[in-house]
């Protein structure tokens, strides 16, 4: 039963896939509990004004982690799905390989993860500040002691009823991912007082947080707080995400900038965090992928650019390629007139030869006014009333695709582009939590069954 469930999943999909002209695609690689490397597929695409994220496929990788043979496997995937020549972007981490897999095995364009680019960032101004590394490792140290003792635990739990707390146990991080460190610190903070009372009692006790400590972690909530929350709307995949970069750091960027930490360390954090993230960052609104999302979300449109020369290069960008939209259609329309023409008796009516050529000359006009018809289409766009920023810009062009016909397709194509290979992860960790293991008699494809029937 499950292989006929499968196999009508992936008809389906197939039908919705042969329907799209564009997609976006993500890809990851990752390795399992059992040292098995693995790389999961998901595409990204609009389908009847409406986003779609499905997971294409998880395959094995047997080979070494080449960029041929990545590029071999990424391909044979994707042309499994008929999708090959419709892929706009694909979006993975920056490791060289998958990279060059990418950009020179499959000729495609290749995007970094922006959140993978931002945990980056977190992670080298992190570094850079000596204090802030010797909190975090006290709280390590802290949440170890912990973690590694049942009796401890318990103590813990018996002072937060006592002091009619609710109950929670400290969170470990994982040193390479500021995410988990902030939840970490965060969890300290939230049991701050039941831990002070606790600590006092145990033996061999770990050295207590002083005042001026928990102070720094105040501050380093405060600054990457917004940064959690940033990361998490770039996360989704249910809606347009790569159209919101470049305003969100912009956001990002003012909101730092304005944050006013209460310890030197906090406002080292604040600086370094400032300078890395506007290194890494700053050159996007002139990535021509990036600049033509924004400028193709109804919220954003030309403001969403914090240089109006990106703005103004953004709109060239869009005109050129509606021009050659408007070529298309006009190629099209002298086809059919064409094969109309041919059926026409020249010998018995001589008006139908001018009339043939009176429609040539229309087509020479109307060719030659096709960037102007671009520029007042996009203008009209422009001079249009902001999208509500908690609106879904998919409802405004299902709304306008018939008063912008060309600027519709072109929307359609660089909003479905995700801004993080984010949901490729997901799969890594749902499989954690699937009785999912390569020893077991035919576990690998029941693991590819549940993705695309899930």
């Amino acid at each position: 039963m499950l292989p006929n469930l499968y196999s009508e999943s992936v008809n389906n999909l197939k039908s919705i896939l042969s329907q799209v002209k564009n997609v976006g695609v993500t890809t990851d690689i990752w390795t399992s509990v059992s040292n098995q490397t693995y790389l999961t597929v998901t595409a990204h695409f609009i389908h009847d004004d409406e986003m779609h994220a499905r997971v294409l496929c998880t395959r094995k990788l047997i080979n070494t982690l080449t960029a041929e043979n990545i590029g071999s496997v990424l391909s044979t995937i994707l042309k499994e799905w008929d999708v090959f020549d419709k892929v706009v972007t694909v979006v993975s981490d920056d490791k060289a390989n998958i990279k060059s897999a990418i950009i020179d095995y499959l000729k495609k364009h290749h995007h970094s993860c922006v959140v993978h680019t931002l945990n980056l960032s977190i992670n080298e101004a992190i570094n850079l500040i000596t204090e802030l590394n010797t909190v975090i490792k006290k709280c390590r140290g802290l949440v170890r002691y912990f973690k590694h003792s049942v009796l401890f635990i318990e103590k813990l739990k018996k002072v937060q009823v006592q002091m009619g707390y609710p109950i929670l146990k400290v969170k470990q991080d994982v040193a390479t991912c500021w995410n988990s460190s902030l939840i970490m610190i965060e969890r300290l903070m939230e049991i701050k007082d039941a831990l002070s009372v606790v600590i006092t009692d145990l033996p061999k006790a770990r050295d207590f947080l002083n005042e001026e400590e928990w102070n720094i972690l105040k501050d380093c909530v405060a600054i990457m707080k917004p940064l959690q929350h940033l990361t998490t709307l770039l996360s989704g995949e249910m809606y347009p995400t790569m159209s919101s970069v470049v305003p969100l750091f912009r956001g990002l960027h003012h909101l730092l900038k304005n944050i006013k930490p209460e310890t030197p360390v906090g406002e080292k954090l604040k600086n370094e965090l400032i300078i890395t993230i506007s290194r890494r960052f700053g050159f996007l609104e002139t990535n021509k992928i990036v600049a033509k999302s924004t400028f193709l979300d109804p919220r954003y449109k030309k403001i969403g650019f914090g240089v109006p020369k990106n703005s103004d290069e953004a709109q060239t960008w869009i005109n050129e390629e509606m021009s050659d939209l408007l070529r298309e259609s006009d190629i099209q329309i002298v086809k059919n007139q064409e094969q109309s023409t041919s059926t026409r008796s020249f010998s018995t009516n001589t008006n139908a030869v001018w009339e043939y050529f009176d429609d040539k000359v229309a087509q020479v006009k109307s060719n030659c006014n096709r960037t102007s018809i671009g520029i007042l289409m996009i203008r009209q766009y422009l001079e249009m009333t902001y999208l509500q920023r908690s609106k879904n810009p998919l409802e405004f062009w299902k709304n306008h695709k018939q008063i912008f016909p060309e600027l519709y397709q072109l929307a359609i194509k660089y909003l479905c582009i995700p801004g993080t290979s984010v949901p490729p992860e997901r799969v890594f960790f749902k499989r954690k939590t699937t009785d999912y293991s390569p020893k077991k008699a035919a576990s690998a494809k029941k693991f590819r069954f549940y993705h695309i029937l899930k």
